[in-house]
């Protein structure tokens, strides 16, 4: 598996996972090209050959991170490609300054939260009733 910054010729890929994963942010593709410009956003992605296997985003300002999307094709899931993306997203993070990253996570989305404390987040906080359907999310955080 190869790991890089994403590009615009990415974007159909991005969004193509997901879609295939309907716990992930929806940016779509408009979504995602405004991400990649952005100056204080980095955006990781794991790549197989031709095929984009997942992705993690995050946005940085004054030293504090926001881990936004994060997603693995349904056919990579389970190989440990989620967490080495979050973990080069928090290493960049790192090297540009970054001290403190926060998230949300959606308090029934188990794999996700695993995820997250396999890369050192811990619960901070809950914000009630934050997603659609209702559901709670955990706000995870941790220290660079």
């Amino acid at each position: 598996m190869n790991y890089r910054l994403a590009v615009l010729s990415d974007v159909p890929a991005l969004s193509a996972i997901e879609k295939a994963q309907p716990r992930c942010a929806q940016w779509g593709e408009l979504g995602w090209q405004t991400e990649l410009a952005e100056k204080s956003s980095c955006i990781w992605c794991a790549q197989t050959g031709k095929q984009i296997a997942g992705f993690a985003a995050l946005r940085l300002a004054a030293g504090v991170g926001e881990i936004l999307n994060v997603g693995v094709s349904p056919d990579f899931t389970r190989r440990g490609i989620g967490v080495e993306l979050v973990k080069r997203v928090l290493n960049w993070a790192r090297e540009h300054g970054g001290r403190q990253i926060t998230l949300e996570v959606g308090v029934c989305n188990g794999p996700a939260v695993a995820l997250y404390q396999k890369a050192g987040f811990t619960q901070v906080g809950v914000r009630k009733n934050f997603y659609a359907n209702n559901e709670d999310a955990l706000i995870m955080g941790c220290s660079l």
